[in-house]
Order: C-alpha cells, then sequence, then structure tokens
C-alpha cells in the first residue's frame, strides 16, 4: 500500500502483487463516487482485484473538479472502455416500493419535496426488480457530465443497489458500508427492507447508534442480526475495528473469489468483489 497527500487530496493504493505489471492485467474497472472520495478499482479477468486507487478530498463535497482530475491523472482510467460500472453513494435518496412507485416523473417529485434539491442536480431513478423497489437518488449534474464525457454515458447506479442484491436470500440483515465522514446502512426483516439510510458520522459511536435505533423501531435486537459492514477505503479501517468492539457480530460479506494479503484493505476490496459482480 502507498499514499501521497497532495493539495488536500489524500491518495491511497492497493496493489494485489509487487514486482508485477499489474496495469496491463487489468481487463475490468469498476468506480465508486462519494460525497467527497473517488475510488477505482481493476480486476483481472478471473475476478481478482488487482489494483485500487482511493482519492479523498479534506472539507468538500460532491467536488466535480476533484472527481475529473483524478479521473484524468488515474494511470488506471487511461482506457474508459474498461470501465464497466460507476456507483454512487448519495446523501438525497429515497426508497419506493413498485406498489406506490407510479412513474419516474412522480418518483423525482417525491425526492424533491423530502429533500432540498438544486437546479444543477440530477435526479435519477434506478429499478431493483428482484426487490421490487424503485430507488430515486439526487447528485450534481457536473459530475454525471465527467463520466458522459469520458465513458460514452455509461449509467451511474446507487450503491444500494449492492445492499438489495446481497438481501434477496436472506430473510433478516442487517448492512453497512463506511466511507469517510458518511455511512450507508441497510435492514432488512422478514425479507422486507424497513430501514435505508446514508448519514454522516464522527466516529464509530455514531453509526453504532445510528444501527441500534433502526433495530430498535423494528423492534429487534441489533446484536441479534446478521451484520455485515464494509468500507470504501482503507481510511476506515480504524473506524470498522472500533464498530466491531461494539457489535461483536460484524462479518465482511466475501464474495469468495480471491485471498487478501492486506488486511487492512479486506472489507474494500471485499465491498469492490461485490460490486464486481453488480455490473
Amino acid at each position: 500500500m502507498s499514499s501521497d497527500i497532495t493539495n488536500q487530496v489524500v491518495r491511497r493504493q492497493y496493489l494485489a502483487h509487487n514486482g508485477e505489471d499489474l496495469l496491463s492485467q487489468v481487463h475490468r474497472i469498476v468506480c465508486l463516487v462519494t460525497p467527497n472520495s473517488f475510488i477505482a478499482a481493476g480486476f483481472h479477468p478471473s475476478g481478482e482485484v488487482l489494483i485500487i486507487n482511493s482519492s479523498t478530498i479534506e472539507a468538500s463535497s460532491w467536488n466535480a473538479q476533484f472527481i475529473e482530475d483524478e479521473f484524468v491523472q488515474d494511470p488506471l482510467l487511461a482506457v474508459p472502455e474498461m470501465i464497466q460500472g460507476v456507483f454512487l453513494a448519495p446523501v438525497k435518496g429515497l426508497i419506493i416500493p413498485d406498489e406506490l412507485y407510479q412513474n419516474d416523473a412522480l418518483a423525482k417529485q417525491w425526492l424533491q419535496k423530502t429533500f432540498f434539491c438544486e437546479a444543477e442536480e440530477q435526479i435519477n431513478v434506478s429499478a431493483s426488480e428482484k426487490n421490487q423497489l424503485h430507488c430515486v437518488f439526487s447528485f450534481p449534474s457536473s459530475i454525471a457530465k465527467i463520466f458522459e464525457q469520458y465513458t460514452s454515458g455509461l449509467q451511474i447506479v446507487p450503491l444500494q443497489n449492492n445492499h438489495f442484491k446481497n438481501s434477496v436470500a436472506a430473510a433478516h440483515l442487517l448492512q453497512c458500508t463506511i466511507s469517510d465522514g458518511y455511512a450507508l446502512a441497510t435492514l432488512h426483516h422478514q425479507q422486507q427492507l424497513k430501514w435505508q439510510q446514508c448519514f454522516e458520522y464522527q466516529n464509530a459511536e455514531d453509526i453504532v447508534y445510528q444501527l441500534t435505533a433502526a433495530c430498535n423501531e423494528v423492534g429487534v435486537d441489533v446484536h441479534s442480526y446478521p451484520l455485515y459492514a464494509n468500507t470504501t477505503s482503507v481510511e476506515q479501517h480504524i473506524v470498522l475495528q472500533k464498530f466491531r468492539d461494539y457489535l461483536p457480530n460484524t462479518e465482511s460479506k466475501k464474495a469468495g473469489i480471491s485471498e487478501i494479503i492486506a488486511p487492512e484493505w479486506s472489507s474494500t476490496i471485499q465491498l469492490f468483489q461485490q460490486l464486481y459482480t453488480c455490473v
């Protein structure tokens, strides 16, 4: 692992092997955008994660110039045709069950009535047929234009899709994805989505409080559920360790693709292995 700090941008890198030309072995790339970070993972044809490049900007949220600069400068992204998926962790989002969903236009109106959406924000609707719901979410249109320009209009999908995919075969499941300053959590009870939220946090205790409160609302003990947690970058490794001190039932949901040689990166690698199967 290597790191670099330039102009308030913190860069981390994971390499699966040393002394090899890993870039030449990459055949598929998955990108993840959060309010203050941009992460790209390169995969071997076998599905093994070969490279992860993570960049975080300090004291900022949805900085399109930062995203574009990282995209253009990252050698991993030199061949945009290899980018197969772009995931985004939305702060503003609603989950609409199919029985309430009528059309995209009305779904977007519901989001605008729930959150303040600025004129330059883009609102997308993503359907999850297996879960029988729609996710409507917003983010700056300037970020959408970056991926339209460099990836020939590859569709941006919400990070929630990964949580929904994991829940299909589970009757009870609590999931949490921790990024820098934000956490995305989802609770399924009796094969039904009961709660989903993206929220800010200052420490592990904030995340534990949110999950505990959600479980209490449903009437279950947070310690009695399968709880899967992962991180978007190695920077949240310490937060996840502290998180596990409070919730020892926490596991990392493995995709079963490869062995992980850097333990501090394990939860991030497992997240991207899951995203790999979603594209």
